[in-house]
């Protein structure tokens, strides 16, 4: 009997730890609560922080479902986005399609990673809406 128990607990565990939602998951991003000019002011990749002095990287979203990116690592990058859970998708007219996952967001403060369809470039950063 203490053999069945342990076993059904064991099972109960890992259907748990299987069934665990990600944080992530839990976000939800909408295209009102994006609009307007986020400063980026913190941004890591390959593990390396980098310093970014106020005003010198932003990312702006208008109504009109239009975006750019300017300032960090030289981008000056403009086109359409989109609203998928977490993730606002931006696609260019080149077209590079950017995806900015949101991993954290309170609103007015987000953490985000990015990737692009173009680079092998993944970056995390922090933005705060102004």
């Amino acid at each position: 009997m203490k053999k069945l128990f342990s076993l059904m607990l064991l099972l109960a565990s890992i259907v748990f730890t299987f069934s665990s939602c990600s944080d992530d998951d839990d976000i939800t991003v909408s295209k009102e609560s994006l609009i307007g000019t986020w400063n980026i002011t913190w941004a890591e990749m390959d593990g390396e922080s980098i310093d970014l002095p106020t005003g010198s990287a932003y990312l702006t979203f208008k109504a009109d479902e239009s975006y750019r990116i300017t300032g960090f690592l030289d981008y000056d990058y403009a086109g359409k986005y989109k609203v998928e859970g977490n993730t606002v998708v931006c696609t260019t007219q080149d077209p590079i399609i950017e995806y900015l996952t949101f991993t954290k967001f309170d609103g007015n403060n987000a953490e985000i990673e990015y990737s692009n369809n173009r680079d092998s470039i993944h970056f995390k950063f922090k933005a705060t809406k102004k």
